[in-house]
């Protein structure tokens, strides 16, 4: 199936009882048609996913880096159809003694040699690598070939995926699990990391460990955000439900901006800014519902909600804008579906965002759909006016002769 230039690509980790798949999805934006464009087999479980545009050789393409129950972050190339296994794995398990021992058994089999190694039962780790599960990914933006990870091990560490044999920089400010870390989406050296600590670390990855500045949380850290119009602005969600927006400039005086309960009973589990609408934010939670925020108007010195929808795809755990449209947005929780909202067609969010939006389509797009209606309804009409005048009478009709 041919991709055309207009259609959205969604990457999806699915996890069935017995198996995993990372899914490509083509969403036509014309048409409204949602299909699984190709999948790939995943040996583990996934926890998280990162789209970066750099692969190992240092060639530009689709990758995905995915992280697991298991220590290593596999690479996978997204344009290759049918692939069997990753392009690179960034630690995880030292196979290269089994590699040997496979090879020299190989040799032997043909010499008709008899003696053979046996591999050790439990192969050790690479260098460098984590040691338990990969809970959170980010690719940097602006150095394209870096990779920050966040690990239930508590510690943070910095990938190059061109080199990923070399041992990775690791930082071990938080004392619980890293649940989310983000690089800043301008500044290529500043990291943004959440952990079950209740805190929130600034990390500049130029600088020593003992520069990182961090806030206190309410509750466990859920999901970052930085506010890609306003790049001094991170977000934080937690898992009481709270939201808060800090000044990362004043990081150090531990004072947000602004401070919302979002969710009061189902939590927060992911939030997201609008690239290309200046003050949209939207909001995911357990309670399968996403919330529409306007951040740039506050009211009562907090965000004002806009809506919300039932997504009906069971317990949401993700949320993001499509970064090259505006009025698109997507999710996915428990339900194992992917669900999509088209904003162009809910004139509350027209009215209040639509004159905001860049590179697209902007305010006259709910007038412009109903133009598009009155024209094909019209259009309607006249095809049944001439149906009428040209159908014949009972009468009159001439029996038509049948085609064989």
């Amino acid at each position: 199936v041919q991709i055309q230039p207009g259609d959205a690509l969604l990457v999806v980790a699915k996890t069935e009882e017995d198996f995993a798949t990372l899914e490509l999805n083509v969403y036509e934006q014309k048409t409204g048609n949602l299909f699984v464009h190709h999948d790939i087999p995943l040996p583990a479980f996934p926890l998280c996913l990162a789209h970066g545009d750099i692969g190992p050789t240092g060639n530009a393409g689709n990758f995905c880096a995915v992280g697991t129950f298991g220590p290593g972050i596999e690479i996978w190339n997204l344009d290759v159809l049918n692939a069997l296994e990753p392009s690179c794995v960034l630690g995880g398990e030292d196979t290269t003694m089994a590699d040997e021992i496979m090879r020299h058994n190989l040799m032997n089999a043909s010499k008709k040699n008899n003696t053979k190694l046996n591999a050790p039962n439990k192969p050790g780790l690479k260098a460098g690598s984590h040691t338990d599960a990969v809970m959170s990914l980010s690719w940097n933006k602006v150095h394209r070939q870096v990779i920050a990870s966040g690990s239930a091990d508590c510690t943070v560490k910095l990938w190059d995926v061109t080199q990923p044999d070399t041992i990775a920089a690791t930082f071990t400010h938080h004392k619980d699990k890293v649940q989310s870390v983000l690089w800043h989406p301008q500044e290529g050296t500043l990291l943004a990391t959440g952990s079950y600590d209740k805190t929130v670390a600034l990390v500049d990855a130029r600088a020593p460990q003992d520069n990182v500045k961090r806030v206190k949380l309410p509750a466990d850290c859920e999901a970052l955000a930085w506010d890609p119009c306003n790049p001094q602005c991170l977000t934080v969600a937690s898992e009481d439900g709270t939201v808060s927006c800090w000044d990362v400039r004043n990081f150090s005086e531990k004072t947000p901006l602004w401070t919302m309960v979002a969710n009061e009973y189902g939590g927060v589990s992911d939030i997201s800014y609008n690239q290309l609408v200046p003050g949209l934010m939207v909001s995911c939670s357990v309670d399968k519902t996403v919330t529409l925020w306007d951040t740039q108007n506050l009211s009562n010195s907090k965000p004002h909600p806009c809506g919300s929808k039932d997504m009906a795809v069971g317990k949401l755990y993700t949320v993001n804008f499509y970064p090259s449209s505006p009025w698109l947005l997507g999710c996915a929780g428990g339900g194992k579906e992917l669900a999509l909202w088209d904003l162009t067609r809910e004139a509350p969010i027209q009215k209040r965002f639509g004159d905001r939006a860049t590179g697209g389509t902007v305010y006259n797009t709910l007038a412009e759909t109903a133009e598009k209606q009155e024209a094909f309804d019209a259009m309607m009409k006249a095809k049944d006016m001439n149906k009428d005048m040209n159908t014949p009478s009972e009468e009159n009709e001439t029996p038509k002769k049948k085609k064989f």
